[in-house]
Formats: C-alpha cells, sequence, structure tokens
C-alpha cells in the first residue's frame, strides 16, 4: 500500500528551497530598488515640487505684454478649477483616485497580460502615476520606466494628500501646443479662465488630455467632440450625470477661439522687451526669468508706443517713395524674405525713438529699429551716432556760464582754425553767412559758424563737463568739431539730458521697470528715482526758452504742421552728407527723441535733415500725447529777470528802436547798457508776464 505520508527530508528540501526563493527574491528586489533609485529624484525634491512657472511682463495700464517661460502654466489652487472639470477628469482618467493608493491593482494583472501578450509597454496609468512621469521621467515606453514611475507614484502618494495630487496633476499636464495645466489649456481653445468653463466645455478640454495632439478643437474638432462624448458617458457611469443631463451637454457647441487672433503681437515693442528681458535675466539669472513666474512690471504705456511705431513708420514710408539713392525700401526686403531671398544686411531706412517722463524717467514708449524681427539691434539703446547739431545745446549752456545771453552778438562770418593737424573750416547748411546775430537766432536757426567761434572762447574742457554732467557716458573726442556734434551718442543719452532743462535742472535716470513680484505677490524690487540736480533751475529755464524758439520760429517750426500744438522746445541735428537726422524736443511732462538713417553712413540724400527726416515723426506723435493732457506752460523759476531789449545790438531797447524784443537773463548776466544803434529814452518794461514768444523777433526783422 502506497505510503502517503511525506519523508521529512523532503520537508526540509522544500523549506530549503523555499527560503532561498525568498531570500533570493528579496536580495533580487533590493537590488532593483537601488538600481532603480539610482535614476530617481532625492525625497527632498519630491517633498518641494515647483512647477515651472512662466513670468509676466505688463505694461504701466495693466495689459500683458510678453510671457516668457520653458513651459506655459499658471498655476492656480485646487478651488479655481470647477467641480464638473474635476469630476470630468477623475471620471476619464482614474475613477478609483480617491480609493487606490496610486497604483490601482484591481487594473494591474489586466495591464501586465496585455503588456505580455502584444510585447508593447502599454498605459492605463493612474492621475498619480501620470503626475510622476510629467514630473520626474521621459515618455519611454519601457519597463524600467514603469517600475521607476511607480515607485515615485508610492512616495508622491506618502508625502501628499489626494486633493494636493489632483491640484498638481491639473497645473502640470499638457494640453496641447505649449499649454500647460487647465487654465492654460482653457485660454488657449476658449480665450478664458478655468473657473469660467461651463460644463460642457470642461468635458471636451477633459477629454483632451488622453491625446492632445490627435483630439485638438484647432485641427480635428470633430474628434474633440466624439471625444467628449466618451467622456460624458463616464459621468454618467460615476453618477455624476443623468442621461438626459448628458444629452444636453452632448448638444452644446463650444466656441473655440482664433489661435491666430490670440497669437500674442511679438513685434509689438519688442526692443522695449527685449531691454526688460535682459535686466531680469542679469538680474535673476534664466532659471528666474522663465521658470520662477516673476511680475514684472513696466512703465510702457502702450497707446504711446502704437503712436510712435505708427508715425514713424507711416513717415519712412513716404520718404522711402522718394529715396533714390536708398538701398533698397522695407516693402522690397519684405518680398525679397517672401521669396526666400532674405539679403545679408537689413539696409532699408531705419528710424529709433524715445519717449521719457520728464519727473520720473520712466520710458514711456521705445522703438529701437523698424521691425524687430528683421533687426534685432537697439539703436536708440546701442548705437552710437554722430549727433550733428542735436549737440549745440550743450555749447549754448556752456556759453551761457561764460557770461554769454540769449541776447548776445555773435558774429556770423567765415572762420578758420588750425588744430594742428588740419585746417577747421566751419560752414553753414545753407552755405550763407548772415553777419551779426543774437544768440538766441543762432542756436534756432542752427548756424554753424558762430556756434564754432565759441571755440576760442571757452574751449573744449567746459562742454565736455557739462556733457558729463548731462549723463552722456559715451566717450567724446577731444577736437573742435565737436562743438558742431562731432563724436557719437546713443538716443538714450541724449533724451535725458533734454529732459533736464524741462526738469529744471534736474537729471534723472531711465528706468524701464517698475517692479518685480514673486508669483505669491512678494515685492522683490521697486524702482527708484535716481536724480541729481546738474543746473541751476534759472539756467536750465533759460535753455528751455530758447529751444522753444526751435520750435516757434526755427527749423523746428514745421511742428505745427505736423501736429504739435502744445508749448515745447526742441532741437533739430544733421549731419555731413545728411547720413543722420535727428529732432529731440520736450514739455513741461515729456521728453522725446528720433532718430533716422540707415544702418551704415549711408547719405539719405539732398535735404534730408533732421527738420525733415525726424520733426515729422516727433510732431504726429508728441501731439497726440501732449493732447491728452493739454497745454502746459514752462514755470519761470526765481532768479529770472526780463528785459525789453534792441534785438540788433542785444542792448537794453530805446524809443527808437525798430526790432524790440522781450528776453530772459540771469540777474548777474544781463545788459546794463542802453542800445548804441537808436537815440530815444530807455523803454521801461521788464516784461513780467507777458507771452515773450509773441513779441516781434529779431531774426524776422533782420533777414
Amino acid at each position: 500500500m502506497f505510503n502517503k505520508t511525506i519523508p521529512r527530508q523532503w520537508v526540509k528540501r522544500i523549506l530549503l528551497t523555499l527560503t532561498g526563493l525568498f531570500a533570493l527574491a528579496l536580495i533580487l528586489s533590493v537590488v532593483a530598488f537601488v538600481v532603480l533609485s539610482r535614476g530617481l529624484p532625492a525625497p527632498e525634491r519630491i517633498q518641494t515640487i515647483e512647477q515651472p512657472l512662466k513670468t509676466l511682463v505688463f505694461a504701466a495700464d495693466g495689459d500683458t505684454l510678453r510671457e516668457f517661460y520653458r513651459e506655459n502654466r499658471t498655476v492656480l489652487p485646487l478651488e479655481r478649477f470647477p467641480l464638473s472639470l474635476q469630476r470630468a477628469l477623475i471620471a476619464t482618467e482614474d475613477r478609483q483616485f480617491f480609493e487606490h493608493y496610486g497604483l490601482d491593482l484591481r487594473r494591474l494583472p489586466k495591464i501586465i497580460w496585455n503588456n505580455l501578450t502584444t510585447g508593447t509597454v502599454h498605459g492605463g496609468s493612474t492621475l498619480t502615476q501620470q503626475l510622476a512621469r510629467n514630473l520626474f521621467l521621459n515618455f519611454e515606453k519601457t519597463y524600467v520606466r514603469k517600475a521607476k514611475e511607480a515607485l515615485l507614484t508610492l512616495q508622491l502618494e506618502q508625502t501628499y494628500t489626494k486633493d494636493e495630487i489632483l491640484a498638481m496633476y491639473l497645473n502640470e499636464i499638457w494640453l496641447g501646443y505649449d499649454a500647460y495645466g487647465f487654465q492654460a489649456g482653457a485660454q488657449l481653445y476658449y480665450g478664458k479662465n478655468v473657473w469660467e468653463l461651463e460644463p460642457h466645455e470642461a468635458a471636451m478640454l477633459a477629454g483632451i488630455v488622453q491625446s492632445p495632439a490627435y483630439y485638438s478643437p484647432f485641427s480635428h474638432l470633430d474628434r474633440a467632440y466624439q471625444r467628449r462624448v466618451a467622456v460624458l458617458r463616464s459621468l454618467m457611469a460615476c453618477g455624476h450625470l443623468t442621461r438626459a443631463e448628458a444629452e444636453t451637454l452632448g448638444r452644446r457647441e463650444v466656441q473655440i477661439v482664433d489661435r491666430e487672433a490670440r497669437r500674442p503681437d511679438r513685434l509689438f515693442a519688442a526692443y522695449f522687451i527685449e531691454e526688460v528681458r535682459k535686466e531680469i535675466e542679469a538680474r535673476y539669472g534664466a532659471e528666474g526669468l522663465y521658470s520662477r513666474g516673476l511680475r514684472v512690471y513696466t512703465t510702457l504705456m502702450p497707446r504711446y508706443q502704437r503712436w510712435l511705431e505708427e508715425a514713424a513708420e507711416t513717415h519712412m514710408v513716404q520718404e522711402e517713395a522718394l529715396l533714390r539713392n536708398a538701398p533698397l525700401s522695407r516693402a522690397d526686403y519684405d518680398s525679397l524674405v517672401q521669396a526666400g531671398q532674405r539679403p545679408a544686411r537689413v539696409e532699408y531706412l531705419q528710424c529709433a525713438g524715445l519717449l521719457q517722463d520728464v519727473r520720473t524717467g520712466a520710458v514711456l514708449a521705445l522703438m529701437g529699429g523698424r521691425s524687430f524681427r528683421d533687426y534685432k539691434w537697439n539703436i536708440a539703446f546701442q548705437a552710437p551716432r554722430q549727433p550733428g547739431s542735436v549737440f549745440k545745446p550743450l555749447v549754448y549752456l556752456t556759453a551761457l556760464q561764460h557770461g554769454y545771453n540769449a541776447a548776445t552778438i555773435l558774429m556770423d562770418t567765415p572762420f578758420v582754425y588750425d588744430t594742428g593737424v588740419s585746417l577747421w573750416r566751419p560752414r553753414n547748411f545753407s552755405g550763407k553767412f548772415e553777419g551779426p546775430v543774437s544768440l538766441r537766432y543762432a542756436l534756432s536757426r542752427s548756424i554753424n559758424s558762430p556756434t564754432a567761434k565759441l571755440f576760442l572762447d571757452f574751449g573744449l574742457n567746459p562742454v565736455l563737463e557739462n556733457a558729463r554732467r548731462l549723463g552722456i557716458t559715451s566717450e567724446l573726442p577731444r577736437v573742435p568739431s565737436v562743438f558742431l556734434g562731432a563724436g557719437e551718442l546713443k538716443l538714450r543719452e541724449i533724451v535725458p539730458a533734454y529732459a533736464t532743462f524741462a526738469n529744471h535742472g534736474v537729471w534723472v535716470q531711465p528706468h524701464l521697470i517698475t517692479r518685480v513680484e514673486s508669483n505669491d505677490g512678494e515685492i522683490l524690487e521697486e524702482a527708484r528715482i535716481i536724480q541729481h540736480e546738474v543746473l541751476d533751475p534759472a539756467l536750465a529755464y533759460l535753455m528751455t526758452d530758447l529751444l522753444q524758439t526751435t520750435l516757434a520760429e526755427g527749423t523746428g517750426k514745421n511742428a505745427r504742421w505736423f501736429g504739435f500744438q502744445q508749448t515745447g522746445g526742441g532741437k533739430t541735428g544733421t549731419t555731413n552728407d545728411e547720413t543722420n537726422a535727428w529732432f529731440c524736443g520736450f514739455t513741461p511732462s515729456y521728453c522725446a527723441g528720433i532718430w533716422v538713417g540707415f544702418d551704415r553712413p549711408i547719405p539719405m540724400g539732398y535735404n534730408r535733415t533732421g527738420a525733415r527726416m525726424a520733426l515729422p515723426i516727433w510732431a504726429r506723435f508728441m501731439g497726440r500725447v501732449t493732447a491728452e493732457k493739454g497745454d502746459e506752460p514752462f514755470v519761470v523759476p526765481p532768479g529770472i529777470e526780463s528785459r525789453t531789449i534792441c534785438a540788433h545790438s542785444g542792448l537794453l531797447a530805446r524809443s527808437s528802436c525798430d526790432s524790440l524784443r522781450a528776453e530772459v537773463f540771469l540777474p548777474d548776466n544781463m545788459p546794463v547798457n542802453l542800445c548804441d544803434r537808436h537815440g530815444g529814452q530807455i523803454i521801461d518794461f521788464s516784461g513780467q508776464g507777458k507771452d515773450f514768444q509773441s513779441l516781434d523777433r529779431a531774426g524776422e526783422n533782420r533777414r
């Protein structure tokens, strides 16, 4: 008879074998865990997950100018996501989300069997698994990656609550194009915030998760609708919707936005934004710029920027049509680019502009060139150009400091100076000489000869010292021709220098950023107005008064024709061969400068002066800017005296003088002698409270 008793030695062998297998499995598990853990993030990183956030750049009026990001994401708390969206997501992607511990063991055998029988690694991941993969792993379909994913999933479930995991998922998941998270997805497809979604919109958005490219409402709206049907069925299966409710939602149409219409205009204020980007990256690094979710508030006024760009482009197109020696126009350049024949250089006519708040230094508008797409070099900030006569106010400022006044008679006659290297023969733009002229007349008409002769009186050093005082840091050549604008300056230096005259002698450092905040609202930095009093207010006012004459009757008088009707002052500038054209002007509140020319020093052609090429742009857009505020007079500071003078002699007027002018002076720098050309009694008129610009002008009587 067969003995059913198992021999004792067999029992020992079985137990030893099982023990060995268990030990081997344990060892293999430990080894596998150690090997897999080597490529996993440290526990500290899992405990402090920081999802990359986008940096937002805002204009002064609160409009969003630009977003900088590696992933377009706006992190929101769970309560900002509508319940209809949360339910649709869980019902479709992971119905047991609140019951399992990260791994859905009830689905696991089926997934393993499918993977073994098909030879490929299939999905079926829970929300936590998907989050672990998106945060820390790649999308390779391998068993090793799936094993790592499982380990990370358990760690996430151990570290965070279900609500925290769900919130991270809602903020993390990719929904197509550059949208990460459901807030970015709602903005992308519907043009609204996620908390504004209606249930039928939320259902479609939840369905996109499975395959954003395949179910994209932009390119496959029919598939997106079909996928929404599956989501609504899942909601019915979970008891969140009745059949009638699901059918009602299934009939609702969604309004998908025009993606091209909503695409941000990356060329608007592009030079300004690029300067902001460089500043932020320099202070906070690339990681701070692209991942920390900074909020950058800037000084830019969008409507001023549009007015500047519109005025510039309108005038440039008009002038391009008349230029004969231009390599090509912007329209020609665009045609070549569209034909795939992009030229090696951008050789169409360029323009740069800068608008600054006189009192605060805030840069309100900035144009570094006509197209950032074509030309990345910011002419306003980076390109030194020969200033020509736009530099002359610094010479005349120096003259006032050396005993001259607005009525001083200068000689406009031929002049030759031996520099030791060559003979310097300054010429007037008109080619003519007018003889004796007042200092006011010489500056307003931008006459070279009398300006150059001032070099013989006080030399170069005091002019260069004034340039440094007014914030000019570019190195100027130590040659007499600096008096007529030799050397090279940047527009960003000239505008603050002119603004100093309008700001009662106080130089203010320009700035583009007013405040930087962290993603949670902590103020990281605020702009501090950096200013220095560099001129006596009375002296600054004299310069302001002199430069008003340029707009009233001098080289800038056509500003009225182009739309500028307010009180203001300024100066034109034109360099040899018309390679650079400038106008810089100001009101009590605003100062703006315009430069026009080519990338290379190519002559623009005959009579392409600052008055023709730059002034119309300045007048058109400054006319619109200043019209908002209305006319503002320049405040006369203490220490200004006014007298009636004879425009021919520059001395105190007599009753027989035939050309009178109310002139302003510093108390210690005013004429004390009576006119020696005409007879009669002295005219006792202080001019207080009078409109000096409305009186007879010496220049008009003399011409």
